[in-house]
């Protein structure tokens, strides 16, 4: 069962309520994975992972009632638009509404700290980004298009909150979780897996064995079949495109029949962005590998992801693969992929077996190629993301060097003259605030905040998963 993300299944102390904690006036509006909301000193109305908008998606109550006395419909943060014609106007209503229901709930509720999420960029990209810009080049977004007009108008958005609610003495972080690319390739690390024997694949049931591997042999010479038109007749192929897309859940209807067989594999792809994860024994249910095993099963699997090369322009797929060691830290570290490979371009997309069942990767185990052309091209979510800040102290027109998302909360801390727990994986960017603050301020370090209150897991209907699971996998997420 795909699990919806909530709140309660967080598993550390959020900094928003670390401050509301010690004594902040907290709100926060439209932030994903906030619902259920908590008992904050200010507000929480929660967005992204609420199945609607209702009473229990806010703290207090009294928050809920205001915003339904404006009589606008806030329903409308939880649906994403559809790509039609309708879009632009669509997508600048919901910005509308996140300006204005932040004014409601800072005009009730006083705060010395507000965050607020405008997921229509995330949306705009997903829903033309594609269209609009050409893979593994930025500069040639249309100024003109849905995704640029959307950008301008949640910057005049913020524009008007700030108008009405900041001082001189405010700070402002500006931050996505990620940014947006366009994906014409898919690196198929299931087949170098699978050709390589780090990975295996065994029937469901055994009975199906011979079965299984006849579909699969069909499969590969359709798709063998449909390469060559796609290269010698590609005007043919997009004709027949409609019907190739009919037959595909009836060719790859045997992968159902397919499932890891984890006593015979050492390692296998773990997510889209090249994250890979070991099968460990003492650590993974079925585990093969010794952790004696482990650094030279690293490096053979370093070794082999550098060694892929797109046969479209002849250059490495990846510019390096960094250890788990190196990105993360603490106590569910050893949850996650143990590499994580970085591709040379975002136009690249790793599929693994979890992805069965997907339009665009549906027989990704009977292809016979590694880097596979993506027609048409996709829109999916890239490392590099957004972040300024602005404020009293902070230096007007620095360009910061590269940074990670995990030093947002660490900053904001410092900026607040809060100490930065210990175990905060990020730092504080001290580099874009003035030297006489950096002087008169040094970063302080505290002891970790404590462990979040374990909460009580949302009962949603049959009804709410399925409305929750169509949401996140129409951005891409499921």
């Amino acid at each position: 069962e795909i699990a919806v993300p909530v709140a309660a299944r967080r598993c550390a102390t959020t900094m928003f309520r670390a401050l509301s904690d010690v004594g902040y006036r907290v709100g926060t509006f439209n932030l994903p994975v906030t619902y259920p909301p908590e008992p904050l000193s200010g507000f929480q109305v929660a967005g992204l992972s609420a199945p609607c908008f209702g009473p229990a998606a806010a703290w207090p109550q009294g928050a809920y009632e205001l915003l339904t006395e404006t009589g606008e419909d806030f329903e409308l943060l939880l649906e994403h638009p559809p790509a039609d014609a309708n879009q632009r106007a669509a997508l600048r209503r919901r910005a509308e509404l996140v300006t204005l229901g932040t004014h409601v709930l800072l005009r009730a509720f006083q705060c010395d700290v507000c965050m607020v999420n405008f997921q229509v960029t995330d949306w705009a990209q997903h829903n033309a980004l594609a269209a609009e810009m050409r893979p593994a080049q930025p500069e040639s977004l249309a100024l003109d298009g849905v995704v640029a007009e959307t950008y301008r108008h949640v910057d005049e958005q913020v524009g008007a909150i700030l108008e009405e609610w900041a001082s001189p003495q405010t700070y402002i972080m500006v931050v996505s979780d990620h940014g947006g690319a366009v994906v014409d390739r898919v690196v198929n690390l299931e087949k170098v897996f699978l050709d390589s024997g780090l990975l295996a694949y065994k029937p469901v049931n055994a009975a199906d064995k011979e079965r299984v591997e006849r579909e699969r042999a069909v499969a590969s010479r359709v798709l063998r079949v449909w390469r060559a038109y796609k290269r010698f007749m590609p005007t043919f192929a997009r004709l027949l495109r409609p019907v190739a897309e009919r037959l595909r859940p009836g060719l790859s209807s045997y992968q159902e029949r397919l499932t890891v067989d984890w006593s015979r594999t050492r390692a296998a792809p773990w997510g889209v962005y090249g994250q890979i994860r070991l099968n460990v024994a003492g650590r993974d249910p079925e585990g093969v590998v010794s952790p004696e095993e482990v650094p030279r099963l690293k490096r053979e699997i370093e070794s082999l992801l550098m060694s892929i090369t797109d046969p479209f322009t002849g250059r490495p797929v990846y510019r390096g693969v960094l250890d788990v060691s190196e990105i993360y830290s603490g106590p569910h570290a050893t949850e996650g992929p143990d590499l994580v490979a970085l591709a040379c371009e975002d136009r690249y997309l790793t599929v693994c077996g979890r992805m069965f069942g997907t339009r665009m990767t549906a027989l990704i185990d009977a292809w016979d190629q590694v880097v596979i052309e993506v027609e048409p091209s996709c829109d999916f979510h890239s490392y590099l993301g957004i972040f300024f800040m602005a404020g009293a102290s902070v230096q007007e027109g620095c360009f910061l060097r590269e940074h990670w998302l995990r030093d947002f909360a660490p900053t904001a801390l410092y900026l607040l003259g809060e100490a930065v727990p210990s175990d905060m994986d990020g730092q504080p960017i001290v580099e874009a605030v003035c030297a006489e603050t950096r002087k008169q301020r040094p970063v302080q370090y505290a002891d970790p905040w404590p462990e979040p209150i374990r909460r009580r897991e949302v009962d949603y209907s049959e009804e709410e998963k399925a409305l929750l699971q169509d949401r996140l996998r129409g951005l891409g997420y499921l």
